[in-house]
């Protein structure tokens, strides 16, 4: 049942993309798309979490729980931009080579060590890397260069979840953070003028987007994050691009090259690597692939 969650999860966060393109294809931008988004599901799981009697963060652990808001928000904002500029699948893909930064930068500050495993690992990603870039895959440099840029702001993120104090409910440090967010990309929205979902094609996005890609997403992971644990969730969550490439494929009629193709099964290759060498050293959860506070991609 725990794996089942998880991968529900994977299917949720996955999808965000086919949604996110539906909308743009109607003209919506990407502050109002964000704004509604977090709004939406930061009321949700806010409810959901308020029902299970969740303990809200305070003092500190809000302070955190904030600035994760506003890394988060970057992070979101550089992702959707990067679809404007290039297809799903190559944005999903060079996502994912955040594992690869966060243990880079967790050994730069002294939280872990880099040993032969994170190296060989990161030789991996950056293989997997250049074949992506490298191969003819429908993206600008601008779309390519977010989609970076989005994997160095989650990897602020999962470092700044990595300092979550464990009494912290984890839905309802994820309301601060989308809650935090959603007033981030108001006020933007607001001044450039809200953009609406169009009929009820528009509107469907929004609430698929709102409610499975972020609250059902969320939920599905923290309740499978406990039944199968930190390392098997970590695994089961290299779905998450497998289903925005098969997704932008079938619906959006994006192609990846031979060599992308490659290099992305590289870049999801070393991920899955780290996982298992982080597995094995005692103490080591999630926070070395992924936030402690739930994936909220």
């Amino acid at each position: 049942m725990g794996a089942l969650l998880v991968l529900l999860s994977a299917l949720g966060f996955g999808a965000m993309a086919l949604f996110a393109k539906v909308l743009y294809a109607q003209g919506m931008d990407t502050h109002s798309l964000l704004m509604l988004r977090f709004a939406l599901a930061a009321v949700l799981l806010g409810g959901l979490a308020w029902a299970r009697g969740a303990r809200f963060p305070a003092g500190r652990a809000l302070a955190n729980a904030m600035l994760m808001g506003l890394a988060y928000a970057l992070m979101a904002w550089t992702y959707f931009s990067a679809l404007h500029h290039a297809s799903s699948a190559t944005v999903a893909l060079l996502l994912y080579v955040y594992p690869i930064l966060v243990a880079l930068a967790a050994a730069a500050l002294g939280l872990d060590r880099f040993g032969a495993a994170e190296a060989l690992c990161l030789g991996l990603a950056s293989a997997g890397l250049c074949l992506v870039l490298g191969g003819a895959i429908a993206g600008t440099a601008t779309g390519l260069l977010l989609a970076l840029a989005s994997a160095l702001c989650y990897s602020a993120y999962i470092l700044l979840g990595s300092r979550a104090q464990p009494p912290v409910d984890s839905l309802a440090a994820s309301t601060v953070v989308l809650g935090t967010a959603a007033a981030c990309y108001l006020g933007l929205a607001m001044c450039q003028g809200i953009r609406w979902p169009q009929g009820a094609t528009g509107w469907g996005a929004m609430l698929a987007l709102a409610l499975f890609g972020t609250v059902v997403a969320i939920a599905a992971f923290v309740a499978g994050l406990r039944r199968v644990g930190p390392t098997q969730a970590a695994v089961l969550s290299t779905l998450e691009p497998v289903v925005t490439v098969g997704l932008g494929v079938a619906f959006l009629g994006e192609r990846l090259s031979a060599g992308a193709a490659a290099g992305g099964a590289l870049i999801l290759l070393a991920a899955l690597a780290l996982t298992g060498a982080r597995s094995r050293r005692a103490g080591v959860g999630r926070g070395a692939v992924g936030p402690t506070v739930p994936d909220a991609s």
